[in-house]
């Protein structure tokens, strides 16, 4: 994944240190290596980064790497501005047109502080009348704004990939797997690279593409002592384009981060199945912000071993906080830098530990072949969830932009594409299934387009076939619930109850004690319980958009039994599968 800090002027000390041999694995180099096309222009790129280097320095500083020349003004600029803020809300004084704040100038200041209100300014005096302020130096407050100097993009292995490495038999196969890993940090950085922009035109409304520096930093291990390989690439914001160089433009920084994130799980996901031949699994991100993976034969036993830093958050965090306080907790955890451990020694623990748990490196390598896409089918399929992930953004009221259809394409290829292919998709997804709606910013919002919901539609010959047997099942199934309430052997209530869901409990309790006297199957249940979860959700979801009538629970929720016909399809299709 792609966790994303922006760095203010006063902050790049931390980065200057780790310059330093990485703390844990004691390295002789120098860890700190600089990338980007910026970088080439530049003629720093592939250059070691020490402790407290003066090229990183002279970069924080909006300087060229000598220090000689200025590439940007005001890298370390801290500006004050002056507004009134409400002593009792804490929400600022803001214009009535578009909402924004409304800043004082330092005279204004100065007349509020000096006290006398006969030398305050005609715009001053009609403000303080208008929003009502008697006492305005109570209102007065001072904020600074730092300059921002960088973003720190920083790329994590997932948890099994770091334990593989761990653990691996020789040094061999841990140069192989961090091979893979800052393999794929470079194709990340890339695609950061591809829509780095900065701001031109009058009053920098329009943007221009421009190249990127980066300076990289590579570590083994968390503050915990865990395995942990993660990259910190840190994005100067300083960006070169063809006549001129100056600030990156930050929203696209920020906007980039989870598809530039998916670029790295993909490319590290191939790499590992390509190599080592693991079997793989998704993880997906919260909120489809992409997917993660895991591999086959790594305990969850053995996981829960080497995660001491999230057991430590866990046992801190209450599900009841707000988003800050769980920040501030994570915080805490935070240990200080252990500069004095023995790698080889630790290495010895980790090994020890992972035999403990069970790990054997011959039952997780070598578990499957690489699993390409080739055929037709398959391809239907890759496009068909493509198109639903941008169908979901669609529906969310979200503008579908260049990075959620990158996004999308990483997610839906689970390392089934190289870095390149991958690009070379969204283009293509982008040119024939999308229609582009060109913004006034500049930029483009996508759409579906006709061929693009077609491949939202698409089915196999098995879904099909299964759909139709499920059809010809439950109507097999009502004609049946039919005869018995025309023949008298079951009520009116019975047959609304088992063909509408008509009378069916509503609580887990009812549900169970209904299979439990054998009214309902067990999948029955199952679905029943899932179901009124669902509806519940849904009322919440409303109620809290104010809506006055939620939703009555099962109301024409219909539940059907399997029945010898729809098992009997089952197993046929199956067997085809297998076949």
């Amino acid at each position: 994944m792609n966790s994303i800090s922006i760095i203010y002027t006063g902050g790049e000390s931390y980065y200057l240190e780790l310059g330093k041999d990485d703390y844990y694995t004691a390295q002789p180099e120098p860890e700190g290596i600089f990338l980007g096309e910026g970088a080439k222009t530049l003629k720093i790129a592939g250059q070691q980064i020490k402790e407290n280097d003066p090229v990183l320095k002279n970069l924080f500083e909006g300087k060229s790497p000598d220090g000689s020349t200025s590439l940007r003004q005001g890298m370390n600029r801290i500006r004050e501005y002056n507004l009134l803020v409400n002593p009792e809300t804490k929400e600022p004084v803001r214009r009535a047109d578009n909402n924004r704040p409304i800043y004082l100038n330092r005279f204004e200041a100065n007349q509020i502080k000096n006290g006398n209100p006969d030398h305050y300014s005609k715009r001053l005096t009609k403000l303080l009348k208008e929003y009502q302020i008697d006492d305005p130096e109570k209102w007065l407050t001072t904020e600074k704004h730092r300059s921002v100097i960088g973003f720190d993009n920083v790329f994590s292995a997932p948890k099994d990939v770091s334990i593989l490495w761990a653990l691996a038999p020789t040094q061999r196969d841990r140069d192989k797997i961090m091979g893979l890993h800052e393999r794929a940090v470079r194709s990340a950085l890339g695609y950061l690279e591809e829509h780095t922009t900065i701001r031109s035109g009058k009053q920098g409304v329009k943007t221009e593409k421009a190249k990127a520096v980066f300076a990289t930093f590579t570590h083994t291990t968390s503050r915990d002592l865990d395995p942990q390989l993660h990259t910190h690439g840190l994005m100067l914001n300083l960006g070169i384009g063809k006549e001129k160089t100056g600030t990156l433009t930050n929203g696209t920084v920020l906007q980039a981060r989870y598809a530039s994130g998916m670029v790295y799980q993909n490319e590290l996901r191939r790499g590992i199945e390509q190599v080592y031949g693991v079997k793989t699994y998704d993880q997906p991100f919260q909120k489809g912000k992409g997917v993660s993976f895991g591999i086959v034969g790594i305990s969850q036993e053995t996981k829960d071993s080497f995660s001491n830093r999230h057991r430590n958050i866990q046992q801190r965090i209450d599900p009841g906080m707000t988003a800050k306080q769980k920040r501030a907790e994570v915080l805490k955890t935070r240990k200080p830098k252990d500069k004095s451990v023995d790698s080889k020694a630790l290495l010895k623990q980790w090994q020890a530990r992972g035999r403990e748990q069970g790990f054997r490196w011959d039952k997780v390598i070598g578990q499957q072949h690489s699993q390409d896409i080739k055929s037709k089918t398959d391809y239907r399929l890759f496009y068909r969830e493509v198109a639903y992930r941008i169908s979901e953004q669609e529906k969310r009221g979200v503008a579908v932009r260049d990075h959620h259809v990158a996004t999308a394409v990483h997610t839906a290829s689970r390392g089934k594409f190289g870095a390149s292919e991958a690009r070379n998709l969204v283009a293509g997804f982008k040119k024939q299934l999308l229609k582009a709606h060109p913004q006034k910013n500049g930029k483009k919002a996508y759409t579906l387009n006709d061929l693009g919901k077609k491949a939202l539609n698409y089915r196999t010959i098995y879904e099909k076939a299964a759909h139709i047997l499920k059809e010809l099942g439950k109507a097999q199934y009502k004609n049946r619930m039919l005869f018995l309430y025309a023949t008298g052997k079951i009520s009116g209530r019975d047959y609304k109850r088992y063909t509408e869901g008509k009378g069916l409990p509503t609580s887990t309790i009812g549900i169970r004690v209904y299979e439990a006297l054998g009214f309902v199957s067990k999948k029955q249940a199952n679905y029943l319980i899932s179901r009124q979860q669902q509806l519940k959700l849904q009322d919440t979801q409303k109620q809290q958009q104010g809506s006055r009538k939620p939703q009555k629970a099962f109301r024409h929720v219909p539940i059907t039994k399997m029945t010898n016909f729809e098992q009997r399809g089952r197993s046929s299709s199956s067997r085809e599968q297998e076949r």
